[in-house]
């Protein structure tokens, strides 16, 4: 038996909570992590896991064994880094998750550059509207909007950006154009949810002295960005979209940014990996890619 394959296997079941996640994340068949923990039990001579047909429970001595050998794992994969990074050029799958509208308008039209300087480094990029565990589903690192409710993960700011009130020059002609928060409530809008919230986010503004926010019966709520500036585009209503979404419409004309005298609210952007001591060196050199590609697109710096 490898010991180490052995012990990478079962930190990886105890951090996925099935076997199953754990053999896709490590990209081998289930069987294999079965009797990998088998005999590491057999070895020890103590039950790491508890396993019934629905679900894997630690046991006390599973707990203490993995907490130590997630140390020595670490360990280790610094001491290999130090021998070799010096050499190794970063390979390998990152695998990223990020929200659709940073997905398709940021990250995914810059990566001919990110390939350039690392042509052996495969992107797997997931998107998603719902947050997922990191650990359990495997993925390397994420970048989120808004605040990070992990509080075991390692978080970074590489950004921010603010909200821009606006709707098209077509339903602008047939609805009027609001003047003031207060207008918008006579006015079809569409909603957005994000995240793991069950309501449309308000519309937020601020005056300097005066906060308003607005929760508006919408003709329309969807759970996405690029969905949300489609609905806007499609002149259905007044939308509160991402400025780095809505930047190319309003340049273009075909939105304009309605009650520019009123501040919206500044977002963060973080990028968010699992607290490991060491990271490999595939994943580092994307997030410092993803930090320079923040610091230099006008929508999204940070302040």
């Amino acid at each position: 038996m490898d010991r180490i394959t052995a012990m990478n296997a079962f930190v990886r079941v105890v951090e996925a909570g099935t076997f199953t996640k754990a053999a896709d994340t490590l990209d081998v068949p289930n069987a294999t992590i079965t009797r990998l923990i088998q005999q590491l039990e057999q070895e020890l001579r103590v039950r790491l896991l508890h396993r019934t047909t629905r679900s894997v429970t630690v046991t006390p001595e599973g707990a203490i064994y993995y907490e130590r050998v997630v140390r020595l794992l670490a360990d280790l994969a610094d001491i290999e880094s130090s021998a070799t990074q010096s050499l190794a050029k970063p390979s390998g799958k990152v695998r990223v998750e990020t929200a659709a509208a940073i997905a398709a308008g940021v990250i995914v039209p810059a990566l001919p550059e990110f390939y350039q300087s690392y042509p052996d480094v495969e992107v797997e990029l997931g998107v998603a509207s719902k947050y997922t565990d990191l650990v359990s589903d495997g993925i390397d690192c994420a970048i989120r909007p808004g605040e990070v409710s992990e509080r075991m993960m390692v978080t970074r700011r590489i950004g921010e950006f603010h909200f821009v009130t606006c709707a098209t020059p077509d339903f602008l002609q047939r609805h009027g154009t609001p003047r003031t928060p207060a207008d918008l409530s006579t006015r079809p809008s569409i909603g957005m949810i994000y995240g793991r919230s069950a309501r449309a986010l308000p519309f937020q503004f601020s005056d300097g002295s005066t906060e308003t926010e607005l929760a508006l019966s919408h003709r329309l709520v969807v759970s996405d960005t690029t969905s949300y500036l489609a609905a806007g585009l499609a002149g259905l209503g007044v939308i509160q979209a991402p400025s780095y979404a809505a930047h190319e419409a309003i340049s273009a004309g075909r939105l304009v940014a309605l009650l520019k005298d009123w501040r919206t609210p500044t977002i963060p952007v973080q990028v968010i990996y699992a607290p490991n001591r060491y990271l490999s060196a595939k994943v580092r050199v994307f997030i410092d890619w993803a930090v320079t590609l923040f610091e230099r697109h006008e929508d999204l710096r940070r302040g």
